[in-house]
């Protein structure tokens, strides 16, 4: 079949013809759009989208004999907007992760296409609100147009969205940092030094047969000859070592000349001076070639126990956010609210009020509800009902006693004890008249740790450490408040099912010895704090990484 045939078939809509006509070209066009695109589903992509128009447009083509020029010029006008269109997003992307998380360079978060599948983890309407405004350049107004939504509620969305997205980048790139930070740790550790005072064998630095000495006969002049070292016997034995294999040229011999300077012990005069007396042999002690030569190692001991008092400093401040907010069955652990729907919840305050005056008969209306009714008709005249929450996480308060032992002169286990108290805010409604939850949670934390000495001298040692632990809530409140033209109309104090929370962290410290047995050390820190799977919010999980600075004093013996 000709083109112009083809071409005629295809704009009278003849499905045949627009088979033929993609699988005739098809190849080529593919080969221009992985020009501009990487991988064969995104270059597959363009190429549908390019097709879309080509067929949509058969009627325009003038030229039946340009066909394929024209075809290819259309790809490549799909693939250069795709192109100006993924370095639009990937600046925008990265702006928004620069200005969210204070990064100075690409080096400490994830490249595009992480980006891109990390939006994609994002709620719908956060994701949908978050592309029309960062990838589009839409404003609040026009995104609020565009959904039927208030700019308001854009705002806050928006907001809320790249909050989230900051914590999913700083989850991607801890786990990356854990990757290389604990298996060279424990590489680290699993090293074996030489054990303080084992005995090395010394170089043999000539590896020639040395002659076997001939046997000295021992005659009747052969007489030991006994210097007298002190004056005073000693109360002690004197104790040799008996390891070692002494040298010969170790020993001094006794010339001639000399003996007529010594004066020869009677046998009672060497029993009373035994312990204190040197016995010197006029034959040389002749190791032989077979017995090793040691050389000893000698170091100070390490302290084998430690007892750790820190206090866990926290970098940063207290967090403190706007964001668009909700009111579903449990909010504010309140009775009032069981009329809604398990996955239900309200996000307007005039949707709310409504409800509340139409879900309970005028005879059970508690003081609870009768609050809650105040307030929400208040919120109900204000910025069209939008609700908006006021977020504050104030800094976690961390301190922990630990006990630590050497196990060998660089490597120590450390566990012990940690209590950790966390305090969040969160404020819904107007200045005039809102409800405030206030959350304290308390946790029991039992740390197991491995430390490595790197540096220990004089004063002052240098060290790292890594390890996991285990938090269990001992005690969780929320304490519910309602104000209405500053006057508290309700309150209440409930306690929150809170789970466990797991933890890793790696850290580098230095201390500084005062005395032989107190030092005082500071240990900068990475933590990072697994989901527990609760919706609780709270400072750990609006930053699940945190940088710690613990100080604290070490008692050692």
């Amino acid at each position: 079949m000709d083109a112009q045939t083809l071409i005629s078939r295809c704009k009278a809509g003849e499905r045949q013809a627009l088979h033929l006509l993609y699988e005739q070209y098809r190849p080529r066009l593919l080969c221009i759009c992985r020009q501009y695109a990487k991988g064969d589903n995104v270059s597959e992509d363009l190429l549908h989208d390019a097709f879309v128009i080509i067929l949509t447009s058969l009627d325009q083509l003038r030229n039946d004999d340009k066909l394929e020029s024209w075809m290819e010029t259309i790809v490549r006008n799909v693939g250069y907007h795709y192109k100006m269109h993924q370095e639009k997003e990937q600046a925008a992307l990265h702006q928004v992760a620069v200005d969210s998380q204070g990064i100075t360079g690409t080096g400490m978060m994830p490249d595009f296409e992480q980006l891109q599948k990390l939006v994609a983890q994002l709620p719908a309407g956060y994701q949908q609100i978050f592309r029309l405004s960062v990838f589009e350049g839409l404003s609040h107004q026009e995104i609020g147009c565009l959904l039927g939504i208030a700019p308001h509620t854009s705002s806050s969305q928006l907001s809320h969205a790249k909050r989230m997205l900051e914590i999913l980048i700083k989850q991607s790139w801890v786990l990356i940092l854990l990757l290389i930070a604990i298996p060279t740790a424990v590489w680290k550790l699993l090293e074996v030094p030489d054990a303080v005072g084992d005995l090395k064998p010394a170089k043999d630095h000539s590896r020639q047969q040395k002659p076997q000495p001939e046997p000295v006969i021992e005659t009747l002049h052969d007489k030991p000859v006994y210097a007298s070292v002190s004056k005073r016997p000693s109360p002690h034995p004197i104790r040799y070592q008996t390891e070692a294999v002494i040298l010969p040229d170790s020993i001094p011999f006794i010339m001639k000349e000399h003996i007529d300077t010594l004066t020869e012990i009677t046998q009672v005069h060497q029993e009373e001076s035994q312990a204190d007396t040197l016995i010197f042999q006029h034959q040389p002690i002749l190791p032989s070639d077979d017995a090793p030569h040691f050389t000893t190692k000698t170091s100070s001991k390490s302290p084998s126990w430690n007892i750790q008092l820190a206090y866990y400093g926290q970098t940063g401040q207290s967090d403190k956010y706007m964001a668009a907010a909700n009111i579903g069955h449990q909010s504010f652990a309140s009775a009032s609210n069981s009329f809604i729907p398990t996955n239900y919840s309200f996000s307007n305050w005039i949707d709310y009020s409504w409800s509340l005056n139409n879900a309970f008969p005028t005879e059970e209306i508690t003081a609870e509800t009768r609050s809650l009714m105040n307030i929400a008709a208040q919120n109900a005249m204000i910025n069209h009902g939008e609700m908006v929450a006021q977020h504050t996480h104030q800094l976690p308060f961390n301190i922990q006693l630990t006990l630590s032992r050497q196990l060998t002169s660089r490597l120590s286990i450390e566990t012990g004890f940690s209590y950790t108290q966390m305090k969040s805010t969160v404020t819904i409604g107007s200045t005039t008249a809102y409800i405030q939850e206030r959350q304290r949670l308390h946790y029991l934390g039992i740390p197991l740790r491995l430390g490595w000495q790197w540096y220990n001298k004089a004063h002052l040692s240098l060290y790292s450490s890594t390890g996991i632990m285990l938090e269990l809530p001992i005690r969780s409140t929320l304490n519910i408040k309602h104000v209405a033209n500053d006057i508290v109309t309700f309150g209440k104090e409930t306690t929150l099912d809170v789970p466990s929370q797991w933890s890793t962290s790696f850290g580098i410290g230095i201390q500084y010895d005062v005395t032989p047995h107190l030092g005082i050390y500071i240990e900068p820190s990475l933590q990072y704090f697994f989901h527990d799977g609760s919706d609780l919010k709270s400072y750990r999980t609006e930053h699940p990484l945190n940088i710690t600075l613990p100080l604290g004093i070490r008692f050692h013996w």
